[in-house]
């Protein structure tokens, strides 16, 4: 057994032992500490803070594998290159991927490294004097650890549920989590950081967790499970005056992703970058550099007049010319590094899901389902859905579903949407590959497998 891949459980017992900031924040930890040693003050606990956010910008997670894992496994990417990375995002793209795939295995570990660095501040939180602070520390520590077990459930199944640093030998002896006990876990850290979260921070704090992405994750949480109910009344929260003049849809789709326009009213939650920092700043996912690896049936889905189809066109940025699109930015040519934000939820998302929560809970197509739907639809330029293309509950459960692959396509809904809706397998067979509901799920990576006795691969794969 080799001790270095003790990851992520091994690692959840052994403490912070190095963090990284995210450089937005101004605040820099110390690279080296003890658990003897660091947690003292308020701002130690804010540095182990800031590592979380530093830690979901790497390319194991958000700036790369997680592209990878929930967009290139849809249909809405296609990669054509075998000996890329090793057939690495191709064999995610044509579901023959295996345990020892090293994004399955990248998100795996550094989602649960960044879980430990949560536990650590939650675990030490009652160093922090300040009421104010430590209540939105606790909450920013539960937000972002929601969050990893919300992509962890979707991609992996049942998985261990860490609430603490643990020793090795707890680590090693580790269970997966039944699905519903990880659901519950999730809900329960959101809605404790919904109650401790602030609504909104000064412009020198923008890019943490606010109360209101608590609120719009856990009602993605619910939707997911389909917790209609539960959704609808969460989204009504975030819908209401409580936080009005916070979020907001911009008249102009174009402006959503614009640099000049970063951290708008639109953007609840994202994945803070700075292309002009070194080490703060990301390259381009494979999904973006070159156009024609997107679906045709995606690029001819939009009408004439949808400005969405506009953002998927590819244009020149950097010193090599590389064809990119969606996200607008220019290269830097001393990081050698582009900056564009990553959105995790947009206020474009909590009007599709109050819309879908509304349709699944009682049809009317004259009802307000209809309005929230045509908010996301019309904003674009494109027509309204008529009476007529919503003429049932299914009609319109469909025009969801096609609304949001329009919105969001390489936003990393698409394959979570696929198989929420049970509708991944007929996606798939369009593009010509045929796929079973084990292929819902990715492996366990077969490091953890061999160094956790009480693990079981998932159905349909060997742990090669």
């Amino acid at each position: 057994m080799k001790n270095k891949y003790i990851i992520p459980l091994a690692a959840l017992a052994m403490g912070l032992l190095s963090v990284s900031c995210n450089d937005f924040l101004d605040r820099k930890p110390e690279s080296q500490a003890s658990t003897g040693n660091f947690y003292r003050n308020d701002a130690d606990i804010e540095n182990v803070i800031n590592s979380c956010y530093g830690n979901m910008q790497k390319s194991s997670l958000y700036s790369n594998f997680m592209i990878t894992m929930a967009e290139v496994r849809s249909d809405n990417v296609e990669d054509q290159n075998p000996g890329g990375n090793a057939g690495r995002d191709y064999n995610i793209d044509k579901f023959t991927a295996g345990a020892d795939n090293a994004a399955i295995t990248g998100v795996w570990q550094h989602s649960y490294h960044t879980i430990m660095r949560c536990n650590a501040a939650l675990d030490n939180i009652n160093v922090c004097t300040d009421a104010s602070r430590k209540a939105q520390y606790e909450g920013e520590a539960r937000f972002i650890r929601a969050l990893m077990y919300f992509n962890l459930v979707r991609f992996y199944g049942a998985v261990p549920i860490v609430d603490r640093q643990l020793t090795i030998e707890e680590s090693v002896n580790s269970v997966r989590d039944d699905v519903d006990k990880v659901y519950q876990f999730i809900e329960d850290d959101l809605t404790i950081a919904s109650s401790c979260l602030p609504k909104s921070y000064s412009k020198t704090q923008t890019g943490r967790a606010t109360s209101g992405a608590a609120l719009t994750l856990l009602a993605k949480v619910y939707l997911t499970q389909g917790l209609w109910s539960d959704c609808k009344s969460t989204l009504e929260r975030v819908l209401s005056s409580e936080y009005s003049g916070v979020y907001e849809l911009l008249p102009d789709v174009t402006d959503v992703f614009k640099q000049e326009n970063k951290l708008n009213n639109e953007m609840i939650f994202v994945i803070h970058y700075s292309k002009s920092v070194i080490g703060e700043g990301h390259g381009f996912n494979d999904a973006f550099k070159n156009g024609s690896l997107l679906d045709i049936n995606l690029k001819n889905a939009y009408s004439s007049n949808d400005m969405r189809r506009g953002l998927l066109d590819t244009r020149a940025l950097d010193k090599d010319n590389t064809p990119v699109i969606k996200f607008y930015d220019t290269f830097d040519p001393t990081t050698k590094n582009v900056g564009y934000d990553y959105p995790i939820l947009r206020y474009a998302d909590v009007l599709l899901m109050y819309a879908e929560a509304l349709n699944e809970i009682s049809y009317s197509v004259a009802g307000d389902a209809k309005k929230y739907l045509n908010m996301v639809r019309t904003r674009s330029g494109a027509d309204a859905y008529t009476d007529a293309e919503l003429s049932s509950q299914a009609a319109f459960r469909d025009a969801v579903l096609q609304e949001r692959r329009l919105e969001f396509p390489l936003e990393m809904h698409r394959w979570f949407d696929l198989i929420r809706t049970n509708t991944a397998e007929a996606a798939m067979k369009k593009i010509g590959i045929t796929i079973t509901k084990n292929d819902y799920l990715y492996p366990i990576p077969k490091t953890e497998i061999d160094l956790c006795p009480n693990f079981t691969q998932n159905p349909g794969y060997t742990d090669k």
